[in-house]
């Protein structure tokens, strides 16, 4: 079909503006990359930027002191027990080795027992030794008693015939001979009385004296004997609990002494994470809250725990009597450092970690899991985390 004039000046200028519409974001791009480039060579853009990545890193250091307090100064905490043997003696065999793994009660060395087997073997025949001698004195209060009564009735008579013969000397019908033999026989009967009353009386003593109803004779060798019993058990020294051997350098034939620490055991019942935070970062620290624990022994792994105590001092607070001015500090820098308290934390598993005493690490606390804050210290850690690989 043939096109007329007025058509086609209509399509002229129809694809003339599809051209200059089509041209249009090309030119804008390209004004944009002009512009683009200009601010990327200018000062003041690059200070802006300069001064707002330092806007945004003061911001997420003071919020991260208070929402996910963080800090790289940790480490790795166990009671660690000296073992020391409640008596001395030389020791005869050790049954652990530098690193052995044991259990609470099992058998760490052992001393030479036969100095505290003879005094157990003394002490049990002396304890038969006491037993007879209750038994002879319960025979011989027996006896003492039989004889008293004996004596009594013979004093009683001396009395008697004292009284006769002093009457009958009153009346001159005896002699003075036989008036002085009643006198004496008399005072004789009464001393040996009185001897055999206190001869009774001493056996009762000894008998009455006792303890938790055992005569106290035997219940002193008793406890002679008991006492070294627990002596003789204490040549065989145990793991007080659950632990490692270190630094083992104990050998037979080793004389020890009472007290005196012979081999060391780290505790590994309970393993504690001592993380060093800023006093600002205390503020919003809780015990139980949840936190995140990398070591450095293990590059690039987590570890979850939780707050178990937050320190309540240091030393640089603690008074100390000294009759002197106190020694006040003088801060060398405009803004001092900020003091750092103790805070212990365990973790969830300790049995999934290797840990060592000493192994330091970083902690972050989320006293609020949620948040931005939270995801840029969870990153921040992780960056940490992946660089102890250097």
């Amino acid at each position: 079909m043939p096109v007329q004039a007025g058509q086609s000046g209509t399509l002229y200028s129809l694809g003339h503006t599809v051209a200059v519409a089509a041209r249009f974001p090309l030119r804008v791009l390209a004004g944009l990359g002009r512009g683009l480039r200009r601010l990327i060579g200018s000062v003041r853009f690059w200070v802006l930027v300069i001064v707002g990545v330092l806007v945004l890193l003061i911001l997420y250091y003071a919020l991260e002191e208070i929402y996910t307090p963080f800090t790289t100064e940790a480490y790795v905490q166990a009671y660690v027990v000296q073992v020391a043997p409640q008596v001395a003696e030389k020791v005869i065999r050790v049954h652990v080795h530098e690193g052995s793994q044991v259990q609470a009660k099992d058998l760490l060395f052992e001393l030479d027992p036969a100095l505290f087997e003879q005094k157990v073997a003394s002490l049990e025949a002396k304890l038969i030794e006491a037993q007879h001698q209750v038994k002879q004195l319960d025979a011989e209060l027996a006896a003492a008693k039989a004889d008293h009564e004996k004596l009594a009735a013979e004093a009683d008579y001396a009395a008697v015939v004292h009284r006769q013969e002093s009457a009958i000397y009153k009346t001159e019908s005896t002699t003075e001979r036989r008036y002085l033999e009643a006198v004496q026989k008399d005072k004789a009967s009464q001393a040996a009385l009185r001897q055999s009353e206190n001869n009774v009386r001493r056996i009762e003593d000894a008998l009455s004296a006792q303890i938790k109803g055992e005569n106290a004779i035997v219940a002193q060798v008793r406890a002679d004997l008991a006492e070294a019993r627990l002596k003789l058990s204490y040549t065989r020294v145990l793991a007080p609990c659950d632990g490692l051997i270190t630094d083992l350098q104990l050998r037979d034939g080793a004389y020890v002494h009472t007290g005196q620490a012979a081999m060391t055991l780290i505790d590994t019942g309970r393993w504690l994470v001592v993380a060093n935070f800023r006093e600002t970062s205390l503020a919003r620290l809780r015990e139980g809250m949840p936190a995140v624990i990398a070591f450095r022994g293990l590059p690039g792994q987590f570890f979850d725990g939780k707050v178990s105590t937050i320190g309540w001092g240091v030393s640089q607070g603690q008074g100390v009597p000294s009759g002197q001015l106190p020694d006040v500090k003088i801060a060398n820098s405009w803004i001092p450092p900020a003091q750092r308290f103790q805070v212990r934390l365990s973790l969830d598993h300790p049995e999934s970690v290797p840990l060592r005493v000493g192994m330091t690490g970083s902690v972050a606390v989320y006293t609020q899991p949620q948040g931005t804050v939270s995801r840029v210290t969870r990153f921040w850690h992780k960056v940490i985390a992946w660089l102890y690989y250097l």
